[in-house]
């Protein structure tokens, strides 16, 4: 029997986010990736992380447990509410508990430090083996809506459409899920953040409009990006 194993294209170059208050680590691990040929984007503190996060939708993140602004667990579990991309913490952490703690926040694996750079590239390869999802299009509506995660762009009936940001930000979430009613404040937590929700209410309806401009074919009879009553969106499968 054969057995067909996922080799790491290094043809490509996957986005890696590295998140790290210590710039000297921060800067070493950036020279190291882009010498494997990744597309390096770099974040010094929780905040900027989840904000870049957001923006640049890498495929895979480096994470820091300790940093000045926040912890790198309440991050990771941020991040996991708008993207599915291979979370690697770092830590000086040693204890079982915290490694545990590190893995229910979302993280798909633990490197403790001091590491080995050649363990951490090798780590981060064996980590975009196992998600071949994320280089593949993202489809919904009966195959109508088609979201490049890599190149960052949307087809809808076989037209590229413009997106903003957070109209991008806000697609990808409801695609990931697609089929599933995604409630409003998982909504508003993964596109603005943890804080000011309630004022983001009132964004996030407005949001929804103008994507139903650009994805339905008569905006006030959705058929692709549906209102579930009292819980929130959904984008049809």
């Amino acid at each position: 029997m054969t057995v067909n194993i996922p080799v790491f294209d290094r043809s490509t170059r996957p986005t890696v986010l590295i998140i790290d208050d210590d710039p000297g680590l921060r800067d070493l691990v950036r020279m190291t990736c882009e010498r494997e040929r990744f597309t390096v984007v770099t974040a010094d503190g929780a905040g900027e992380g989840i904000e870049l996060a957001r923006k640049h939708t890498p495929d895979i993140v480096l994470l820091d447990v300790i940093m000045p602004d926040g912890d790198g667990r309440d991050v990771c579990r941020t991040i996991r509410q708008f993207s599915q991309a291979p979370i690697l913490m770092l830590t000086a952490l040693n204890e079982r508990v915290d490694v545990v703690e590190g893995f229910e926040s979302g993280a798909d694996d633990y490197l403790r430090k001091p590491f080995y750079l050649e363990e951490l590239t090798a780590r981060m390869r064996a980590l975009l083996r196992r998600m071949p999802a994320a280089t593949e299009p993202l489809v919904a509506a009966g195959r109508q809506i088609s979201i490049d995660r890599r190149r960052r762009y949307v087809v809808v009936r076989g037209a590229e459409i413009e997106l903003t940001p957070t109209e991008y930000s806000l697609l990808l979430m409801l695609a990931e899920r697609a089929g599933e009613a995604v409630d409003h404040e998982t909504l508003r937590a993964g596109v603005w953040g943890g804080g000011g929700q309630r004022d983001r209410a009132g964004s996030l309806k407005v949001y929804i409009w103008h994507l139903r401009q650009k994805l339905e074919r008569d905006p006030q009879q959705p058929t692709c990006l549906l209102t579930e009553r009292g819980i929130g969106y959904r984008l049809a499968p």
